[in-house]
């Protein structure tokens, strides 16, 4: 497959074991069955390095710690008021989550090398500063400093939708192929996008703010604080504020009830009432939203995620009467649209495979083992 020679390979995989990321097994063999080299089975190495994935959203804090070979060794969420904490007090209550974590690990645990951070907002194209974000009302959060001074481990941050589009990219390749498009639908409306190959990041900031185009000019309040974004129609708590008739020009209400969704879904599917409305409505702004999408570019597969994938049925006829209107050229239409519900189980996934690739990419010299930071008390 690789067109190397087996002696080329051989030499490969013996660097890769004297870097302590291959491990290998003997297999069994009958004796005289075979010429040549005994036969070994070579895997991930789970001792080289440990990675740990943070999941950042309102009130949640949801850390992963997984080894090198991609297996996950524990898991933590953690509920705490994070909009009203300060930068600081954001900073430690994820750095005190991930160490109380670690530490229940004791010396079983590889060295900590990669931490990656998936959050709800608008990140750096570092990857290093949380610039703005509905899940703290600060701007210009450095996480990714804290937690490399804290734990000795770089850091990579990422708009949540961006986890969940290289998750996918890993998930089926040849499904999506090189370009296509993630669309969140959750409390926020946010997009990953692969663009030949490579995932979309701009030059101050790492995602693409979908959920926060013009829909409406001077529409509803956004959770932004703007008028107009599809996310004021199409975010949960927008949808909640459309059924149940509440002011368009107040912010959404973050105090639904716990099945809000379930509860909004079940009405529409029973009756043509305003619950039925708000899913319309919704659809037509997420419609017009990819339409001017896809007036940049040809039109990608897409692929729907989060809780709102669950209510698609109740969008799908607006969203795709909204792509069927002409803007400039021919109608669009879609090849592909999947829908993964869990969004949270994608951006873990998204997060470790990258975490695990940057890992490969820092692999010690010969000789050389990965060694656990010595952590300041």
């Amino acid at each position: 497959m690789t067109g190397l020679s087996a002696s080329t390979v051989t030499v490969i995989t013996n660097s890769l074991l004297e870097r302590g990321a291959l491990v290998a097994e003997a297999m069994s063999d009958f004796a005289g069955a075979r010429r040549g080299r005994p036969q070994v089975r070579l895997s991930a190495n789970p001792a080289h390095a440990a990675a740990a994935v943070i999941f950042l959203g309102l009130d949640t804090i949801e850390i992963t710690l997984a080894d090198y070979a991609g297996t996950v060794v524990a898991s933590e969420v953690e509920s705490t008021p994070t909009h009203e904490l300060s930068a600081n007090e954001l900073t430690d209550a994820v750095i005190s989550v991930l160490r109380r974590l670690l530490d229940r690990q004791g010396s079983g645990l590889a060295p900590l090398g990669r931490i990656a951070i998936g959050v709800e907002g608008i990140v750096d194209a570092d990857g290093q500063t949380l610039l703005s974000s509905p899940v703290t009302g600060r701007s210009d959060v450095r996480l990714g400093q804290a937690l490399e001074n804290a734990f000795g481990a770089s850091v990579e941050i990422a708009n949540e939708s961006n986890m969940i589009a290289e998750a996918l990219r890993w998930k089926a390749p040849d499904r999506y192929g090189t370009d296509f498009a993630s669309v969140l639908l959750s409390v926020g409306v946010g997009m990953g996008l692969y663009l030949n190959g490579k995932l979309f990041s701009g030059v101050r900031s790492s995602a693409v703010e979908f959920g926060h185009t013009c829909y409406k000019p001077d529409g509803a309040l956004c959770r932004c604080g703007r008028r107009g974004c599809i996310e004021a129609y199409a975010g949960l708590q927008a949808i909640w504020r459309t059924a149940t008739g509440g002011d368009q020009s107040k912010m959404p209400s973050q105090d639904l009830p716990e099945n809000a969704l379930e509860l909004l879904m079940a009405k529409a599917r029973g009756t043509d009432g305003p619950e039925r409305h708000a899913f319309r409505e919704a659809g037509n702004a997420i419609g017009i939203g990819l339409s001017n999408l896809f007036t940049m570019f040809d039109p990608i597969p897409l692929v729907f995620t989060g809780p709102g994938a669950a209510g698609l049925d109740l969008m799908m006829e607006s969203i795709k009467a909204a792509l069927a209107k002409t803007s400039y050229g021919l109608p669009v239409t879609v090849s592909i649209i999947d829908s993964y519900p869990d969004y949270r189980a994608l951006i873990r996934e998204g997060g470790l495979m990258r975490a695990l690739v940057f890992l490969d990419h820092t692999m010690p010299g010969l000789g050389e083992i990965r060694e656990r930071a010595a952590l300041p008390d």
